[in-house]
C-alpha cells in the first residue's frame, strides 16, 4: 500500500519539474531569429498546459484506484467475503455482470481480461471459498471523473466514509491551504469542503476540456498556478493516504495481541511541539527505530519510528523488559502527537512494511510530518 503514495509523489515531482522549466524554456528561445523555432514558442505553453492538466489528472485518479485496490486486498486476506462492508459485495456482485458485458461488447479498458476468471472469481467469493479473489476492476469501478462525490462513493463503498470531509482537517491538506492562503495559524475546523470541491472539479473541468478540445485549450494556467494544483493534488492525496492507513492500522494493530500501547503520563507533556511524550513504561521492549503510530478516529493516524529514549536523564537506545524506572520513559517521536484526547499511542514489536519504509529510507511517505490527523 505505501507504494501507492510513493508512486504518485515521484510522478507529481516530474510535474513539478515541468512547470520550473516553462519559464526559463520560453526565455531562452524568446529571441532567436528561427521562425521556426518562434513558432515553436508560440504553441508550446498550450500543449505544456494540455499535458500538465492531463497528467496531473491522471495521476490522481491511478493514485485513489490503486490505493483502494491496495486496501481492499489486505482486507479480503483478513475477512471472510460475507464480512465485507455490504456496500463493497452489493457493487462486486452487481458490478460483475456489468463487467461481463462490457468485456462482451469490446471495451477497450477490459482487453485481455478473461470471463471465466471473472465468473470464477465471483463464484468463490459467494460459495465461502477462503482465499478468496475479488474481481479488482469491479472494486474500483466507476463512470464518473473523480469529482469530491465520486471520491466519496469509492471510499465510502470499501468501509471509509466520508472521506473528502475527514481529509478536510487532515494535516497535509491543511498545511496546503495554510501555504496557499498565507495563513500563519491554521482554521479551526480544517479546510471547508467546499474549497477542496471546487479545487477538484477544476482539474476534472481542465482535464476534460483538453480531451474535447485537443490543442485548443482555454484559459490557460500560469506557472504558480500549475505549481499550486500540483500541491494541492499531494496535499489531497497524502491526507486520503493517511486516513486508508488510519483504518488499516486500527483493524490489523491497534486491538492486536502484539502491540504496545504506550499510555501517556498525567500531566507530562508533550514536549518539543509535541515530538516527545513521556509514557509509563511497558511491559514489552522499547527501541530506537521501533515502528509507532497514533490513531485519531476523525482525522486518521500519524506514524514513524521512535526517535530517541530517555530514561533518568539519559539517552539510551533500547530499554529492555526488565528495565525499571519510576519516572517515565520520554520517547522522542517522528511526528507531532495529536491534540485529541482519544488519541492512543501505539507500538509494534516488528515492522509492517505494508506502512513503514525501511529503516534508512529518508525520503518515503512514512517518515513525513504531515501524513494525516490533527
Amino acid at each position: 500500500m505505501r507504494s501507492t503514495l510513493d508512486e504518485l509523489i515521484a510522478e507529481l515531482a516530474e510535474l513539478k519539474a515541468l512547470v520550473a522549466s516553462i519559464d526559463p524554456v520560453n526565455a531562452a528561445l524568446a529571441g532567436h531569429t528561427d521562425t521556426v523555432v518562434q513558432r515553436y514558442v508560440s504553441i508550446r505553453r498550450r500543449f505544456d498546459y494540455a499535458a500538465f492538466v492531463v497528467a496531473l489528472y491522471a495521476s490522481f485518479e491511478k493514485f485513489v484506484e490503486n490505493l483502494i485496490n491496495a486496501y481492499v486486498r489486505l482486507e479480503a486476506g483478513r475477512l471472510d467475503y460475507a464480512a465485507l462492508p455490504k456496500k463493497l459485495t452489493d457493487k462486486h456482485l452487481a458490478g460483475t455482470a456489468e463487467l461481463l458485458r462490457r468485456v462482451q461488447r469490446g471495451d477497450s479498458r477490459y482487453v485481455g481480461l478473461s470471463e471465466l476468471g471473472v465468473v470464477k472469481n465471483l463464484y468463490e467469493c459467494l460459495s465461502g471459498v477462503s482465499p478468496y479473489e475479488l474481481n479488482e476492476a469491479v472494486v474500483i469501478a466507476h463512470d464518473a471523473n473523480l469529482r469530491a462525490s465520486e471520491v466519496d462513493t469509492l471510499f465510502g463503498a470499501v468501509g471509509i466514509e466520508p472521506m473528502c470531509d475527514r481529509a478536510c482537517r487532515a494535516d497535509a491538506l491543511v498545511a496546503w491551504y495554510c501555504a496557499a492562503q498565507g495563513l500563519d495559524t491554521p482554521p479551526q475546523d480544517g479546510v471547508k469542503r467546499t474549497v477542496l470541491e471546487e479545487r477538484l472539479t477544476d482539474i476534472v473541468e481542465r482535464r476534460n476540456q483538453v480531451a474535447h478540445r485537443g490543442g485548443n485549450p482555454l484559459n490557460l494556467l500560469g506557472g504558480a498556478e500549475m505549481s499550486e494544483a500540483v500541491a494541492f493534488v499531494e496535499g489531497l492525496a497524502t491526507s486520503i493516504f493517511g486516513l486508508v492507513v488510519g483504518r488499516y492500522l486500527e483493524t490489523h494493530h491497534a486491538a492486536s495481541i502484539g502491540r504496545i500501547e504506550l499510555v501517556l503520563r498525567d500531566g507530562d507533556g508533550p514536549f518539543r511541539g509535541r515530538t516527545v511524550v513521556v509514557v509509563e513504561q511497558p511491559a514489552q521492549k522499547l527501541f530506537v527505530g521501533q515502528p509507532v503510530f497514533v490513531i485519531v478516529e476523525s482525522t486518521g493516524a500519524r506514524w514513524g519510528r521512535i526517535q530517541s529514549l530517555r530514561v533518568d536523564n539519559v539517552d539510551v537506545q533500547e530499554l529492555p523488559e526488565s528495565a525499571s524506572t519510576s519516572t517515565g520513559v520520554g520517547v522522542g517521536l517522528g511526528f507531532r502527537f495529536p491534540k485529541s484526547a482519544d488519541a492512543k499511542l501505539v507500538a509494534l514489536a516488528a515492522d509492517d512494511d505494508v506502512v513503514w519504509s525501511p529503516l534508512g529510507v529518508a525520503s518515503a511517505p512514512a517518515a513525513r510530518k504531515v501524513i494525516a490527523g490533527r
